[in-house]
């Protein structure tokens, strides 16, 4: 294959499995589909179905008083062709409609003939049963009458009779409705996955980065969930519950190593982790980044600078723990000293978020934010900042100019390209460099991870006065069966 087919190959190939993802998120609603044009079918076909009878006799023709049972002659070429048009004319419906006292001819008539032999089989049709087999016999009485002048005289001689038909022959076919219904709305719905998946520019695997918005994809975190069980057990997002699954571990570890990597380029230590969109994961990734970090050895601070929606203490679980919040800080009711919280455990010091702050900018643009992270910058060897999404709000910009450089968390199919875009010129504006990007929630199809099952992001919930919900069933407080993921205690 020469290299100027490869790249129509690879988009096929991703636009395949982009259409495969699309089947698998929306395939409730192809049920769905398919249900209603099945219904709607079913009824259609209920409500417009007319029941019709059908009566019908086999005759032969006799002329000029012999019978013409055997082909070659003259006479039935004649009746062959005559034949046809007598039944159907106004002559002869005109004396059906005398004979049975009728206003209109509410049949229809139809003709076959054989071409081994010359007799023919006449079939009537009509919404009434009696109706049909009356009109049968009136034509096979009149019939010699209404051609006299075509055939001259002729005798019908009938040779098997129908009678009158018990059942209608244009029986409802419930069966071939719904298949065509569901043929048809599985037809719908795959147009509408096939532009869906043409029209959706989200972020779906690692080289999209580069191509659509010039940033390199520093890892992959795969999409897990926790199994349903009886009995409870830790449900939170961190490196110390071995119930995460060893390709969360790992992934977090790549984080770890090329952001250690990129931060030595420039000397960098306050790294601001943000998103476009709220429930991309952002603040479970700001807390195991500083948990990996000081895992590694790294004396780490980790601080909650979304004042509007403070979220490290649940994604720690340890929501119920916080004395002091960094807006308390930023107030001056409370030395630093005093807000930090030290996890013994796992040698990370966290200034959590305690309440939700109605206004941030005005606590954001104040001085004091810069004098925190000097004194954190001169006490830690990496702080990492959990910042409100970037792209709906100014909060993460404010907060921009006092970090070294940001990493972008991006969800696997969830915000627009074009947004996620806005949030990184939001931060360029700011002069922030961005040492990379994060595809969260990667999926096995799409991200390559086996057998790691799925991975569902921390609550947003309402997040707050952002004014956007997550996407329903992205809440911390649910998680959903899935099949067997590999475990690995660390």
């Amino acid at each position: 294959m020469s290299n100027k087919e490869e790249p129509n190959l690879i988009d096929i190939t991703s636009f395949l499995e982009d259409f495969l993802k699309t089947v698998r998120k929306f395939w409730i609603s192809l049920i769905i589909c398919i249900l209603i044009t099945a219904a709607g079918f079913y009824i259609y076909a209920r409500v417009h179905y007319q029941p019709e009878y059908q009566s019908q006799a086999t005759f032969s023709v006799n002329t000029e008083g012999s019978s013409v049972i055997s082909g070659g002659t003259s006479g039935s070429e004649q009746v062959k062709e005559s034949l046809p048009y007598i039944l159907q004319s106004d002559v002869m419906k005109n004396m059906v409609m005398e004979d049975l006292e009728l206003d209109t001819f509410p049949a229809q008539i139809e003709l076959e003939s054989k071409e081994s032999a010359n007799f023919y089989i006449l079939k009537v049709t009509s919404d009434d049963a009696g109706m049909a087999y009356g009109i049968l016999q009136s034509i096979l009485e009149n019939c010699p009458k209404a051609s006299v002048y075509v055939l001259g005289k002729i005798q019908i001689e009938v040779l098997d009779d129908s009678g009158i038909a018990a059942r209608p022959w244009n029986y409802m076919d419930k069966r071939m409705s719904l298949a065509k219904g569901a043929a048809v709305g599985s037809l719908l719905w795959m147009i509408f996955a096939f532009f869906y998946t043409l029209t959706n520019h989200t972020i779906q695997r690692e080289e999209d980065f580069k191509k659509y918005l010039s940033v390199t994809c520093i890892a992959s975190i795969p999409k897990i969930t926790f199994k349903k069980r009886r009995k409870q057990f830790d449900r939170h997002i961190h490196i110390y519950n071995d119930k995460v699954g060893y390709g969360f571990l790992e992934a977090m570890r790549t984080v770890r190593t090329r952001v250690i990597r990129e931060t030595k380029r420039f000397d960098g230590r306050v790294i601001l982790v943000t998103s476009s969109l709220p429930g991309e994961g952002k603040s479970t990734l700001a807390a195991n980044l500083a948990l990996s970090l000081a895992e590694k050895g790294r004396k780490t601070a980790l601080v909650d600078m979304d004042l509007r929606n403070p979220s490290v203490g649940k994604v720690l679980g340890l929501e119920a723990d916080v004395k002091y919040g960094i807006s308390d800080v930023l107030r001056n009711k409370i030395n630093i000293e005093d807000a930090i919280q030290t996890l013994d455990d796992w040698g990370v010091d966290v200034l959590f978020g305690k309440e939700a702050v109605s206004d941030p900018i005005k606590l954001l643009s104040t001085g004091r934010v810069e004098e925190l992270m000097d004194e954190l910058e001169d006490g830690y060897d990496y702080v990492v900042l959990d910042t409100p999404p970037a792209a709906m709000l100014a909060d993460a910009s404010a907060v921009a100019r006092c970090a070294d450089c940001a990493l972008y968390v991006v969800k696997q199919d969830y915000a627009r390209i074009e947004r996620i875009a806005e949030g990184m010129d939001m931060l360029t504006l700011s002069r922030l460099p961005i040492i990379g990007a994060v595809l969260n929630g990667a999926e096995r199809a799409l991200g390559g991870y086996g057998g790691y099952g799925g991975y569902r992001y921390g609550r947003y919930g309402n997040y707050g006065v952002y004014g956007e919900q997550v996407k329903a069933g992205e809440e911390n407080a649910e998680y959903v069966d899935i099949g067997e993921q590999q475990e690995k205690k660390v």
